[in-house]
């Protein structure tokens, strides 16, 4: 489940156009994440594997998840993808067709609250530089 494209359902925009300001709000961000996480409840309810992909980049979201996952007896795998800046803004420069609306300068403004002792026994970092087998191997033997 992608968070770009809940966000843009939840704001009755199109995929394929550009997002205003208006729907990267505080409140909006917490109603697209919400909806994320419930959308995914339903489908491992369903008996589906699910991945909610999104930034995820406040603690407070991850806990929901976290949580929630708890309550429903699902395991939970957070995959922390990392590269070099210098990477991440080359990726968002050559991004084309994709529904994402983040530009460099957005990039450049983001950051990420540092995980919590309470996360970590959950967290798998994957140096999303290597190539894809070694990506794979690093979640998959988490």
């Amino acid at each position: 489940l992608r968070s770009d494209a809940v966000r843009k359902h939840l704001a009755g925009i199109p995929l394929d156009q550009r997002g205003e300001d208006q729907i990267y709000t505080a409140e909006m961000t917490q109603k697209t994440y919400d909806r994320l996480l419930d959308l995914g409840l339903l489908l491992v309810q369903s008996g589906f594997t699910v991945i909610l992909d999104g930034k995820y980049d406040r603690q407070h979201l991850r806990q929901a998840v976290l949580d929630a996952a708890q309550q429903v007896g699902v395991g939970v795998q957070i995959l922390h993808c990392t590269a070099p800046e210098a990477v991440l803004r080359q990726r968002v420069s050559d991004r084309q067709g994709d529904i994402a609306d983040a530009t460099v300068a957005v990039l450049e403004q983001q950051w990420m609250e540092p995980f919590a002792p309470t996360e970590a026994d959950w967290v798998t970092e994957i140096d999303t530089t290597q190539d894809l087998p070694s990506q794979i191997a690093a979640i998959v033997g988490s």
